[in-house]
């Protein structure tokens, strides 16, 4: 087995030329579809010289085939993703498109295909051995449905690349681990009743906070009962809270599952600075997740890959995806940001609060934090009570 992180390089996606065209047509900037956000997330592992390191190799991005898309969706929804990159402007509405999140934008369907090609490459390399493991940044658009956009998604990469391995591994277990800010909703609808992938996401939960769903009751259907495991959350969870979730939850269903494979979807938006959510999350606890992850997979000799997901402060997004590559290839971080890397956020208006990888502790004040924990001491013993007996496990 190779013992090479394979990393997706984005040149050819950044080549195109939609972007721009719509950030001409739109009045706001779209906070994932921008290439401020694309540019300053990508080029921090440059400039600190990881990307040169011998344990990665870098890898070209590609289209997904018609054949692979269609995995997941439907074909008239294809076609018509296709038109709309083109600008055509038919049936928007049917399809969740021509919306703030989901806007017609030249070139969107390449845009969105690249993202499922490098997902479909990075999974089915590192089955293979391949790789060791690998990530891709600009992946993870878990919202997307079988013929409709949600939520930035218009092509759901994490859905086609488990339903390929799947195809090529039948006898295989995954697991789908969501730490998104947002309930991974278009996967879960794809694996509900499927007992070889569990589905965990957990996620923000509270009134008017997209897409509203992700309750601790969805717990799967049929032979996929107990197979989908929800843990929300209330806002301002902090690091103390979150971490609890995941030792007392997450880890134990991952122990008793025993997957062979691991898709993660990381999401950098469960962090406090994150325009849009209200989360309280540290460098610290992703730091913490990423050895915790890495470690489980190791310990079960299992496979991993990994996408970017949300992540809408884009100074945030880009030290935690960086972390999280540098953990898993075993490359060190260079002890400060680049200053190379911090002229460009300056050049983007964007604001550098600390030199280096790590935050200040957020600590939530007492009379908040007496709720908080009773809302995810709920979550917890919820998922416990609901799922732990299905898989024999003990509280």
């Amino acid at each position: 087995m190779s013992k090479k992180t394979a990393l997706f390089d984005p040149k050819k996606f950044l080549n195109l030329y939609g972007l721009d065209e719509l950030e001409r047509l739109r009045l706001e900037r779209n906070p994932f579809w921008n290439r401020i956000r694309f540019e300053t997330t990508w080029q921090l592992p440059v400039m600190a010289e990881i990307t040169d390191h011998s344990n990665i190799e870098l890898v070209p991005m590609r289209l997904a085939t018609r054949e692979e898309l269609g995995l997941f969706h439907d074909p008239s929804y294809i076609e018509t993703i296709e038109l709309f990159g083109n600008q055509g402007t038919a049936f928007a509405s049917r399809f969740g498109l021509d919306t703030e999140s989901c806007p017609v934008f030249p070139q969107m369907d390449q845009y969105s295909n690249y993202l499922v090609g490098s997902a479909i490459d990075a999974v089915m390399g590192v089955a293979s051995g391949k790789y060791r493991n690998a990530f891709s940044f600009f992946g993870g658009l878990h919202h997307a449905l079988e013929s409709k956009a949600g939520g930035f998604c218009y092509y759901n990469d994490c859905v086609i690349a488990i339903k390929k391995y799947r195809e090529e591994y039948p006898n295989k277990r995954v697991l789908y681990l969501d730490t998104d800010v947002h309930h991974g909703d278009g996967t879960q609808h794809a694996f509900y009743d499927d007992p070889n992938v569990m589905t965990i996401s957990v996620h923000e939960l509270s009134m008017g906070f997209y897409p509203g769903t992700g309750r601790v009751e969805e717990i799967g259907s049929g032979d996929g009962e107990g197979y989908n495991v929800n843990i929300p959350l209330p806002p301002l969870t902090d690091d103390h809270e979150y971490w609890r979730v995941f030792e007392d939850a997450i880890v134990p269903l991952w122990l008793a599952f025993t997957p062979d494979f691991v898709f993660w979807d990381v999401g950098a938006d469960a962090h406090m600075l994150d325009p849009l959510a209200d989360l309280m999350l540290t460098n610290d606890t992703y730091n913490r997740m990423s050895k915790t992850v890495r470690q489980l997979v190791e310990l079960s000799d299992g496979k991993l890959a990994v996408v970017g997901g949300g992540g809408y402060n884009p100074v945030s997004t880009a030290k935690i995806w960086t972390m999280v590559l540098a953990d898993i290839a075993k490359v060190p971080l260079p002890s400060t940001l680049p200053a190379e890397w911090i002229r460009l956020c300056q050049d983007f208006d964007l604001e550098i609060k600390r030199g280096g990888w790590t935050d200040r502790p957020f600590r939530t004040e007492e009379e908040t934090f007496v709720n908080i924990r009773r809302a995810v001491t709920d979550s917890v013993s919820n998922v416990q009570n609901l799922l732990f007996p299905i898989h024999g496990i003990e509280k």
